[in-house]
């Protein structure tokens, strides 16, 4: 597991980057809405969820139950019920299934499909470090933001797009290493198609669905896609 470790460390630097920003962020707005700086790190660690956790900072100040937090929760990250299905036969027998589920994250299933596993290394132990590693820097960054909020001002307009901007970068980074742009162009027109037919708030999981069901009909013709 420590090679591993090492291995997956240089692949999560541009994530890292993106999380210590978009995690100060979060932290200062922790602090920013009267918590303790101590908040920031035990959202991150049990709620791990970007958007939803900027979402529930001012959730929290009103009568809202927990169960309604939960339920919002799961529908807002249904996605990741799809890259779990992807991931299953990495994890399907392995006792450390439990802390991948914990760990995964868009940008973590994002490295996983795009980048080739270094030989020596197994599958499993490789991906659940890409987790673990972004994990805990998303968790760090947002205790640092938070003790940095209690000590100045600071306005965090705009630091949302830091993981607009890799998640383009990653997209780069996989189109230039495949030879097959089919998976690619199927997720780009579907999602077009489904922000056309539905509100831009609610369009991402019938997006979802019909990229699936997509590469599902089209599988012969991209399933060379990681050769």
């Amino acid at each position: 597991m420590k090679e591993a470790f090492k291995k997956a460390f240089p692949y999560t630097i541009p994530v890292i980057i993106g999380y210590v920003f978009l995690g100060i962020t979060f932290g200062i707005m922790v602090s920013q809405e009267g918590y303790r700086a101590i908040m920031a790190p035990i959202i991150s660690l049990t709620v791990y969820a970007g958007s939803m956790q900027f979402v529930l900072l001012p959730l929290l100040k009103t009568d809202i139950t927990i169960l309604a937090i939960i339920i919002l929760t799961l529908s807002v990250n249904v996605r990741m019920m799809f890259y779990g299905l992807s991931l299953l036969k990495e994890f399907k027998n392995s006792r450390s299934k439990l802390l991948f589920i914990l760990t995964l994250s868009d940008e973590s299933f994002a490295l996983d499909t795009s980048i080739k596993v270094p030989q020596g290394v197994n599958r499993g132990d490789f991906f659940l470090a890409i987790g673990i590693i972004n994990y805990l820097v998303w968790a760090i960054a947002s205790y640092i933001g938070a003790l940095i909020g209690n000590m100045i001002s600071f306005n965090t307009l705009g630091m949302d797009f830091v993981l607009t901007a890799l998640f383009l970068v990653l997209l780069v980074e996989q189109f230039k290493a495949t030879r097959n742009h089919r998976p690619m162009m199927i997720g780009l027109f579907m999602s077009v198609v489904a922000l056309l037919i539905f509100d831009q708030n609610k369009f991402m999981i019938p997006a979802l669905v019909l990229i699936i069901m997509s590469l599902l009909a089209l599988r012969g013709k991209v399933e060379d896609y990681n050769e």
